[in-house]
């Protein structure tokens, strides 16, 4: 059951505009404001202290709209209800929101208050309340006329305020506004007939979802436009009337009034209601900071890999520094150390203690070998600790290179123990890495981490260091994409459905890493769940969820 707003704790902010100086003028906006201040003011109904329901007729600019809309919210403590009337225009080019005020032009939507900024000021971060009611009864085609609404059912939902209840006029071009002979407008005299009336065989007090409801059923039976509702998290369990016809059923003639134990029970209920539903917002609003925290985590680790990429491409693209001398060094907090395929890999981990060769310079980043001959990168050198410079051809391999290298056909890698059984093939068309030579043989390793010795290396096809900066490059495009789909809000209005890849793609996690989840294969189908940007939040048929980063030439489904 819904609880009513505290009156003492809330406050209302009416603006309406019936006057224009370039515009069709609206005389009903006028009634409307003073109608609707009688009905929420009423005790009866709500009893909003006169002093805490705000009327701003003919507003005399948006600064002073959105003021006292900022300073009402600072200072409700329960709920804050905030009403237009007037025309609704929106710009041609971007379909935005603008509440025209009596100097407004179709031609210059500066001259109007932007809804976006009214959105801003509902939601301060100063702001007390806890729940917001949010009604317009105005047009938004801009093509209004005498008389007459429009709108589009887009611009609802680009109106919605987070934790509120959004109620707007009508969805589409309808019959008349101010219909003739009647005193308020079509949907603000059907508003404030329900508030002071009530609806019947429907519970006490009035939730917004009710309300909604009445007036929805109301309107389109009297071919009217049918009004739209929004809601975030709780905002349809909003009530700011209580319902005079469920309490005037109650004390129909014949009707037996309700004993103490009945009222005190009724009470007990009540507060137990109460209980439970503060529980669920207290339960709501911690998700969405957790939800939140995640988010944050996640797009502060996207950047991160980013930046980790962004540093691996540089340091593969510089050319050494022949002016810098291998030195030993310690780090003071462990660091990962980063292969040279091009990968974000880490090929190991250095830690504070252990001295480390520094091999060559690659612009910021390092060179390393470790004690048992691995070699990789270093991106972050800062704040190491220096040991003495060596003579680089004690360093063991004196002079060698790495570099990738393809076979021209199979050929066995043999075991650096000398045992006569291959450790594996090498086979054509696939880049293994050389990091060292010994007895004549190249060490190589391949992208697996295995390591063995080729005796036999005519004709090997050198990749140089184009191979590695060109990985490395991808994978730098990869941590972008990785990182606009992380902060991206998910599409609006999106519509979840089925596709196949053509090709076997990555999907990769939601918190920032390159991490691949699963990879998804031709042939089967996955169900897009959000639009991110370009990307798409993907689930496959075991529930494992991730984000398809390259979407070109996907099947729908």
């Amino acid at each position: 059951m819904a609880l009513l707003s505290d009156p003492t704790r809330s406050e209302a902010v009416l603006v309406g505009v019936h006057d224009y100086v370039n515009l069709e003028n609206l005389p009903a906006v006028a009634r409307n404001l003073v109608g609707l201040r009688e009905a929420l003011t009423d005790p009866a109904l709500w009893g909003l202290p006169p002093e805490a329901c705000t009327v701003l007729s003919q507003p005399g600019s948006a600064g002073q709209v959105l003021d006292t809309v900022r300073e009402r919210a600072r200072t409700a403590r329960d709920t804050l209800l905030v009403y237009y009337a007037g025309h609704g225009l929106t710009d041609l080019h971007t379909d935005e929101l603008y509440l025209a005020l009596p100097d407004s032009d179709r031609e210059r939507e500066y001259t109007s208050l932007r809804y976006e900024y009214l959105r801003r000021a509902v939601l301060d971060p100063q702001a007390g309340a806890r729940r917001t009611v949010v009604i317009l009864d105005c047009c938004y085609s801009g093509r209004a006329l005498l008389g007459k609404m429009s709108a589009s059912e887009h611009i609802a939902d680009q109106a919605i305020v987070e934790g509120t209840c959004l109620l707007t006029a009508s969805a589409e071009t309808r019959p008349s506004l101010s219909p003739p002979g009647e005193t308020y407008t079509a949907f603000t005299g059907e508003l404030i007939t329900t508030l002071t009336e009530g609806v019947p065989d429907r519970p006490d007090p009035l939730d917004m979802d009710t309300l909604y409801r009445h007036l929805r059923g109301r309107l389109a039976s009297r071919s009217r436009p049918v009004p739209q509702q929004r809601n975030r998290n709780t905002g349809g369990r909003i009530a700011i009337a209580r319902n005079r016809a469920a309490q005037e059923g109650a004390v129909s003639e014949g009707a037996v009034p309700p004993s103490l134990a009945d009222v005190e029970r009724l009470a007990s209920r009540q507060s137990e209601a109460e209980k439970r539903i503060a529980e669920m917002e207290r339960r709501a609003e911690l998700l969405r900071v957790e939800t939140e925290v995640l988010r944050q985590e996640a797009e502060r680790r996207a950047l991160q890999t980013v930046e980790t990429a962004q540093r691996l491409a540089n340091a593969l693209a510089a050319a050494p520094d022949r002016e810098v001398q291998p030195f030993w060094f310690a780090v003071p907090v462990s660091r990962p150390l980063m292969g040279q395929d091009g990968s974000l890999e880490p090929a190991g981990e250095l830690v504070p203690g252990i001295w480390y060769l520094a091999v060559e310079q690659r612009g910021k980043a390092l060179v390393v070998q470790t004690e048992d001959g691995r070699r990789g990168l270093l991106l972050d050198a800062d704040g190491i600790e220096r040991g003495f410079y060596v003579d680089y051809g004690a360093a063991g391999e004196p002079g060698f290179q790495p570099f990738w290298f393809a076979v021209p056909v199979a050929r066995e890698m043999l075991s650096e123990d000398g045992s006569p059984e291959p450790v594996a093939e090498l086979a054509p068309g696939i880049w293994y890495l050389a990091v060292g030579q010994s007895d004549g043989a190249f060490v190589v390793q391949t992208e697996d981490g295995r390591r063995g010795l080729l005796f036999e290396t005519d004709g090997i096809q050198h990749g140089g260091s184009d191979v590695a900066e060109s990985h490395a490059r991808q994978t730098l495009r990869k941590a972008k994409r990785l990182a606009g789909a992380v902060a991206a809000s998910p599409e609006p209005g999106f519509q979840p459905f089925w596709f196949a890849v053509p090709v076997a793609r990555e999907m990769v996690r939601e918190d920032g890493s390159l991490e691949p989840v699963a990879e998804l294969i031709p042939g089967t189908w996955y169900l897009a769940v959000e639009q991110r940007g370009p990307a798409i939040l993907a689930q496959s048929a075991d529930g494992r969820r991730g984000l398809l980063l390259d979407t070109e030439g996907i099947q729908r489904g």
